[in-house]
């Protein structure tokens, strides 16, 4: 498993809270990194990913349903698919755990598994 860690802004709010956060991906047969701005809305029983940057997407998680969207590339989009497993959510004003399973469909067909666990805290709560 692939361990990041990364500072960001947390926005607490009434059922939901916003993180935000920057992400870097080094593309294996290139070398070439690839920078992301990532904003995770994390509600009771959903977590809404939006990754901006040159490969950019809209992901919604919600246990056992599917979620279609568009990854966007340079070269154009591609057509993708998730079906969350797993979606685990712990709020807090301070600190929380987000646990997503799911299986990724790329132009129709399937392309993987993915599991994220993410922990995030206050900075004076580190």
């Amino acid at each position: 498993p692939m361990q990041v860690v990364t500072s960001g802004v947390m926005i607490p709010g009434k059922d939901r809270t916003t993180l935000k956060y920057m992400e870097s991906q080094e593309d294996e047969a290139t070398g070439q990194v690839t920078d992301s701005e990532i904003q995770l809305i994390v509600g009771k029983n959903q977590v809404i990913m939006n990754r901006m940057g040159d490969f950019s997407s809209t992901m919604l998680f919600q246990r056992n349903k599917r979620f279609e969207s568009a990854m966007r590339t340079p070269f154009g989009e591609l057509p993708m698919a998730i079906y969350a497993r797993e979606v685990r959510c712990e709020m807090g004003r301070d600190r929380g755990t987000v646990h997503l399973k799911y299986e990724l469909s790329m132009q129709g067909t399937y392309a993987s598994t993915n599991e994220v666990h993410l922990e995030y805290w206050a900075k004076d709560q580190a």
